[in-house]
């Protein structure tokens, strides 16, 4: 805990540089909507929506409703506040959080680092682990605006996140969250492939047709 205290200063600069960069450089520009897949993908076996889907999709509907309220501290609500040792591996900070003093810091840094922020998630699906453990994979989509730093319009960005959940007497509760980026080869791919409108297909197949 003492450790945590000493560093509060430098992990919020670090926390506030790493958004900058993160959300505001590479996601800078996106038009994608939420809720849209990341990407072109293989395909995948077919999502089963059977009660463990629907159990852990109302988790994820509440963590969503609590980021977008802004008061990012009740994330703990969705979370297993009895695991001694919480897993949270945020995209734009170099070290994965291991311990409740870490990830309580990273939602409430003592100053408003950010004016707005809105999160969706799609594309979910979940595999049991046993009676009382499940995973779940699914895309997440944010957008953003920054009240540290010099002045910035507001940016986007979507990723992949990796979640593991623990069924509690109050139901499923997360022990970790981890969100895996696209390497940024891909990551731009993805980025130009979503901010295609959604009438150029038609456009093309005019052109086909002779009536371009």
């Amino acid at each position: 805990m003492d450790d945590i205290r000493d560093d509060d200063a430098g992990l919020d600069r670090r926390m506030a540089m790493g958004l900058l960069l993160a959300l505001g450089g590479m996601a800078a520009g996106s038009r994608a909507e939420a809720g849209g897949h990341v990407g072109r993908r293989p395909a995948a076996p077919p999502v089963v929506k059977d009660q463990l889907y629907r159990e852990i999709e109302v988790v994820l509907e509440q963590t969503r409703d609590i980021w977008n309220s802004q008061d990012f501290g009740r994330l703990k609500e969705v979370w297993d506040s009895d695991d001694p040792q919480p897993w949270y591996v945020p995209e734009e900070i170099e070290e994965p959080f291991f311990s409740w003093p870490q990830i309580d810091l990273y939602w409430n840094p003592g100053r408003r680092t950010l004016k707005a922020f809105r999160w969706d998630f799609s594309d979910l699906r979940v595999k049991a682990l046993a009676d009382d453990l499940a995973l779940a994979i699914f895309d997440h989509y944010y957008e953003i605006e920054l009240a540290v730093g010099p002045p910035t319009p507001p940016t986007a960005g979507f990723d992949r996140c990796l979640t593991i959940f623990r069924r509690k007497p109050e139901g499923w509760r997360h022990i970790l969250y981890a969100q895996c980026p696209l390497g940024p080869d891909t990551y731009v791919r993805a980025l130009r492939q979503r901010i295609v409108r959604d009438d150029f297909a038609a456009f093309r197949d005019s052109l086909a047709d002779g009536n371009g």
